[in-house]
């Protein structure tokens, strides 16, 4: 093999190296740093989650979900994303990442295949459909077990600082579950 060939081959190596470590990697790293919920009646839905810590610096949440109501075009979710940098509950403001209200058929087909998804997909029983969402969605519990961001399909860049998150799922009259995450989100080293 000639020294050009070499050196050519060489660089494509590297390349597709630098390739794969740069692109569709988020340059941000999320620590929860709290997990609370609230619901009307939890005969109807509730969710039950805890933080766990494992090994250094590692941090994933672990818990239940459950519904008995029929998840139809009645149903809708709202997510409202706040930060802030201090933490101080009086210093958060809403930021653009938001999802107005919408019908969770809707959410479906959208959001929760293409994030919630591709970042706790592996880690919990909720169902999963490729193709769209085919009715109905089951009644039951779905368990989360030390599930992590991972970040696939969210921003690469994002400000560090404290983040809330406030999930609604409306299914009235008979229930509302609202939930919020608190995540302390920092720059990734490496």
């Amino acid at each position: 093999m000639e020294t050009g060939q070499k050196y050519f081959i060489l660089i494509v190596f590297a390349f597709l190296h630098i390739y794969n470590v740069c692109v569709a990697n988020v340059k941000w790293q999320a620590r929860p740093i709290s997990i609370s919920k609230n619901t009307t009646d939890p005969n109807y839905m509730d969710l039950n989650v805890k933080i766990e810590r494992f090994g250094q610096g590692e941090f994933a949440f672990t818990g239940t979900y459950f519904t008995t109501i029929e998840m139809d075009e009645s149903v809708t979710v709202e997510l409202r994303i706040y930060s802030c940098y201090s933490g101080n509950e009086a210093d958060y403001k809403l930021t653009p990442y938001s999802i107005q209200p919408q019908k969770f058929i809707d959410y479906l087909n959208t959001f929760y295949k293409d994030l919630l998804m591709k970042n706790l997909g592996d880690c919990t029983d909720l169902p999963k459909y490729e193709d769209g969402y085919v009715p109905p969605w089951p009644k039951g519990t779905f368990n989360f077990t030390r599930c992590q961001i991972s970040g696939e399909g969210m921003p690469e860049v994002v400000p560090e600082g404290f983040y809330k998150a406030l999930v609604i799922i409306s299914a009235l009259p008979a229930v509302e579950l609202q939930f919020t995450v608190i995540l302390k989100v920092t720059t990734k080293m490496f």
